[in-house]
């Protein structure tokens, strides 16, 4: 027979004596406070053993289960509750009699989390503690108090979602920060009240956004950035030690710090020792250990690069809400060049993708004149391998198949010969007349031009889309779409030619009007990702066939250098 609960019969103060108890704590979020974090949780598991003692029951152990920093709301990310998990298998393993916990919430906030945690521990016959009551889920009174509760934890914080929703839209409307402080800003609050008064300019990390935002603009790989920023011991935008971070500390490499090569020599052995990543995180956090793993990355200088705020724009769901929200740590012609330039590296060719990578100049940047495919590198005519040795001939070659699918390739050229060429017509163009009156605009009246365009292409876009709908919906005739699809898709095709048209990395705009011996000296101070980009954003090189047995010493006659976009181009 179960024994009756505390609610129903006060009097019989130790009744459980005896048995197996696991205490349960979880806290959802700390919003920042780093003084307070693990603290509640702590406090959860003190008042829990406190009720374990007053009822007399034993917790072992590997008694506690704890989910620090997790929300168990079905609104929040879906991140695993590793400690719940175990408590289930221990639940229906019989390796408790009782659970306790602060309160119901601890446990669960959602209700089919509570139908499973409940029917676990009705079918195991194990009892529930928390609030200083003992519930026992196969009596039908306490399953009907314990799901009142749940059905009130799913409430709460359901309308405490809807508040903090209303509240984000409010803020956004009004310009008013939410979360963090991003890098390179720091928000000032009233010292009295707490409220918030404005956000300012974090000096030394701004230069480091406005660095990033540069560089990207200019055409620098990420890599190189992020590699760099490491180098140079800039510290990264990360506040607390993870599990990932501790695991790196096992390879990093960290100079000869002492401070720092302890920390190394303790993740290692406690590692050695089984220890898990995630306590020996938790515990650096608690020391408040310097923050030696973390690194810059080259996805976090992409999102540096293109995140709106640095120009001072507030936005909410991706929506624009504020344009001077703050101060701007870049200008807008900066941000909308690394925004195109991004854009062209996530859309472009495969093998451009990665440009930290490449080490010539025009391979995937030239194509074959006869099958219009992208030339690679090549050794005397074969494709480059792991077992190429010697000084032999590099040479850019095509590799589809000859005519009729004939061995051999269409093209296969002296690279060295291409690559100075190419330079010799691009320096060329470079200084000439019209490509300043091409490119050479106000910084402003480029970023108002990209967004314009793009904004146009979204609006045309999204009419086409509608009418395609329409379509499928059987409300319009096909042959009425067809002729609306007729006039939108040269719109579309003319907007993006334009956006196109100004995505020049804003380092041409330093070598582009002077004398050619000037951007000469220029180009040779650029990296290679810089020189790739200038070539694919701003020419079509298309190589011809030789011929068999002749080896040219020009390039000229099989080479052609073609500036885009010729009619912006006086």
């Amino acid at each position: 027979m179960s024994p009756k609960t505390l609610a129903r019969r006060r009097t019989e103060q130790r009744p459980y004596a005896g048995l197996r108890g696991g205490l349960y704590a979880r806290k959802s979020q700390y919003r920042g406070k780093k003084s307070s974090r693990h603290r509640s949780v702590a406090e959860q598991l003190a008042a829990g053993r406190e009720d374990a003692d007053r009822l007399g029951v034993v917790v072992g152990e590997h008694g506690e289960y704890v989910d620090d920093g997790i929300s168990a709301s079905r609104h929040a990310a879906q991140t695993a509750r590793d400690d719940f998990e175990r408590l289930l298998d221990d639940i229906e393993h019989r390796r408790l009699d009782i659970v306790i916990a602060w309160a119901s919430t601890r446990l669960q906030r959602d209700l089919a989390v509570y139908v499973r945690l409940r029917d676990a521990c009705a079918a195991a016959g194990v009892l529930w503690c928390y609030g200083g009551k003992v519930y026992d889920l196969s009596d039908k009174d306490d399953r009907f108090r314990t799901g009142l509760d749940a059905l009130v934890g799913e409430r709460e914080v359901d309308e405490l979602r809807d508040n903090v929703l209303r509240a984000l839209r409010s803020n956004a409307a009004k310009g008013r920060p939410h979360g963090r402080a991003p890098y390179g800003y720091r928000r000032v609050y009233d010292e009295k009240t707490g409220a918030y008064l404005r956000t300012e300019i974090d000096p030394e990390q701004a230069a480091i956004v406005k660095e990033i935002c540069e560089r990207v603009a200019a055409g620098q790989a990420y890599k190189g950035i992020a590699t760099d920023l490491n180098q140079r011991g800039v510290v990264p935008p990360t506040e607390f030690w993870t599990a990932k971070q501790v695991d790196r500390m096992a390879w990093l490499e960290i100079g000869e710090h002492p401070q720092h090569r302890a920390i190394r020599a303790e993740v290692i052995r406690r590692l050695d020792e089984g220890e898990a990543a995630k306590e020996i995180a938790r515990d650096f956090n608690e020391r408040a250990l310097p923050l030696i793993a973390g690194q810059w990355w080259p996805t976090t200088v992409t999102q540096f690069a293109s995140d709106p705020r640095y120009i001072g724009v507030r936005t909410h769901n991706g929506v624009a809400t504020h344009d001077e929200a703050w101060p701007r740590i870049t200008d807008p012609s900066t941000h909308a060049q690394c925004l195109a330039l991004i854009a062209k590296r996530r859309t472009s060719k495969t093998y451009n993708k990665r440009p930290g990578r490449a080490k010539y100049l025009l391979p995937g940047n030239a194509v074959c004149d006869v099958c219009s495919s992208p030339l690679f590198s090549g050794i005397n005519g074969a494709p480059k391998t792991a077992t190429a040795k010697g000084t032999k001939m590099r040479r850019l070659n095509c590799m589809q198949p000859g005519k009729d699918g004939a061995k051999g390739y269409h093209v296969s050229f002296d690279m060295q010969l291409a690559d100075d060429y190419v330079k010799c017509e691009l320096f060329d163009w470079l200084a000439s007349p019209g490509f300043i009156e091409a490119y050479i605009q106000a910084d402003d009246e480029r970023a108002q031009r990209v967004a314009d365009a793009e904004g146009e292409i979204k609006v045309l876009t999204a009419r086409l889309e509608s009418f395609r709908q329409e379509a499928i919906d059987g409300t319009m005739t096909a042959k009425s779409f067809a002729a609306i699809e007729a006039g939108l898709l040269p719109k579309i095709a003319e907007a993006e030619q334009l956006s196109d048209s100004l995505r020049v990395p804003s380092v041409v705009r330093g070598i582009a009007g002077a004398t050619r011996e000037e951007i000469e000296a220029a180009w040779e101070a650029l990296d290679l990702p810089q020189q790739r980009l200038i070539v694919e954003t701003l020419l079509d090189v298309r190589v011809r066939p030789v011929g068999r047995g002749i080896r040219p010493e020009s390039a000229e006659p099989f080479v052609t250098v073609t500036p885009r976009r010729l009619d912006l181009v006086a």
